[in-house]
């Protein structure tokens, strides 16, 4: 039985949960016997992409696919279905992956089952589990949900195949220390707006570094608003809140353990990845209430704080932990428990490894690609592009070459163009 992992990959693509996960799931795979292929869709240059580099480096079995030779979603479904024909592949495990969620449809004819991970409680998470899943004519029968709460969406009577598996993360042999002159907080993660809210959390820092004494402040990752968040941290004036750019997965609880408070500000999550590797080192979590995976690892008051803004409360919590070290020393010994007895990469591998091995007996049958690639549904939010019909792709041809046409066999045409140079 062989295993297909796939995933997305692009340049400068550090601080994603999902694929940092990837980075320790897959050895740990492999060296439990499992015979596992992992098969990335990258954008840039390959050589530029961080987990291929780092599976590359560590003589970790993959293939890649460029999404700009394969920019429509029936290309990539293609592609894919040649990966699983040419390398025997028995279960196919889509980490986000959206044409591999279209590959259930001509997978399902030889027995090959497809696994979606759902890793966020977001719109396009429930685009998957209602097209592909709760869907009367759907064509995948199991899933994994790295919560509870995106496991509930799920709305199917047999829900013994649809599994909750938290990503995890390594127990830490390195402990954040009790603090002494100074209480450290740092937010690891994207530096993006959507969902992160990085501006919101950012503005919060800079006023609790005003308002609260003895507070330093640390935003590790990497995104698209990067430019965005230096300028407003430029514009406070204030070198308790700095901006360090982006951590590898291998090296991010070191950094974390060097602090006391981990804050995530979202509007919404599945199971963040940087809180757990946060809470392995024991540096107590101090969140904002939401509807997701952090209400569920978050104890209140047992392993980290939840609070219920990003002002007056978030401030009156760190306060709190100022005031009374015992409290901060409570909080981060159950955390660090909490981790080793639910979250641990320990644990939840070991929950992988058993999936994966249920598929044994699966008997499948040799794939063969269909002629055409038909996607049923309309396309999913995100990266979903759909190929124009031939009429659209004729049209835009013929827009794209009529200017070199016109000017090929009309003298004044050319004139006209050379004329436009000189005007400008």
């Amino acid at each position: 039985m062989r295993v297909l992992f796939c995933a997305y990959d692009r340049a400068g693509h550090v601080t994603t949960g999902p694929n940092a996960w990837l980075q320790r799931l897959i050895p740990d795979l492999l060296s439990c016997g499992l015979d596992i292929i992992t098969h990335f869709f990258y954008n840039d240059a390959e050589n530029e992409c961080p987990t291929v580099g780092y599976f590359k480096e560590n003589n970790i079995p993959y293939v890649s696919s460029s999404i700009g030779c394969f920019p429509y979603t029936e290309d990539q479904v293609r592609e894919l279905l040649g990966v699983i024909s040419r390398n025997d592949i028995s279960v196919v495990v889509a980490n986000l992956v959206i044409p591999a969620f279209y590959t259930a449809k001509y997978l399902k004819r030889f027995n090959i089952p497809v696994i979606p991970v759902l890793h966020s409680d977001e719109p396009h998470t429930r685009g998957v589990i209602t097209q592909f899943i709760n869907n009367v004519q759907g064509n995948i029968n199991c899933s994994v949900s790295v919560s509870e709460l995106i496991n509930s969406y799920v709305n199917i009577t047999n829900k013994s195949k649809h599994k909750v598996i938290p990503c995890g993360t390594p127990e830490s042999n390195i402990k954040a220390k009790v603090f002494q002159n100074e209480l450290k907080i740092i937010y690891a993660g994207r530096i993006e707006v959507e969902q992160k809210q990085i501006l919101y959390l950012a503005d919060a820092f800079i006023e609790c570094s005003t308002c609260c004494e003895k507070t330093s402040f640390s935003i590790y990752g990497n995104g698209r608003y990067q430019d965005e968040l230096k300028a407003l941290l430029a514009t406070s004036c204030d070198h308790k809140v700095v901006y360090k750019g982006a951590v590898s997965p291998s090296e991010i609880q070191n950094v974390m353990s060097q602090h006391h408070v981990f804050t995530l500000m979202s509007d919404y999550e599945g199971m963040p990845v940087a809180l757990m590797e946060a809470m392995a080192c024991g540096v107590v979590p101090v969140c904002l209430a939401e509807n997701s995976g952090v209400n569920e690892i978050i104890i209140d008051g047992f392993n980290g704080l939840i609070v219920k803004d990003r002002g007056r409360d978030y401030r009156a919590k760190l306060r709190l932990l100022l005031e009374d070290p015992e409290l901060w020393s409570r909080l981060s010994n159950n955390a660090i428990k909490t981790i080793e007895e639910r979250y641990s990469s320990k644990v939840t591998h070991q929950k992988w490894v058993d999936l994966l091995n249920s598929y044994r007996q699966n008997e499948v049958e040799k794939i063969s690609t269909p002629k055409t690639i038909e996607l049923d549904g309309p396309p999913l939010l995100y990266s979903d592009i759909r190929k124009p019909s031939i009429f659209i792709q004729v049209k835009h041809k013929w827009s794209r070459y009529w200017l070199q046409i016109r000017l090929a066999i009309r003298p004044r045409a050319r004139l006209r163009e050379v004329l436009k140079i000189f005007i400008k």
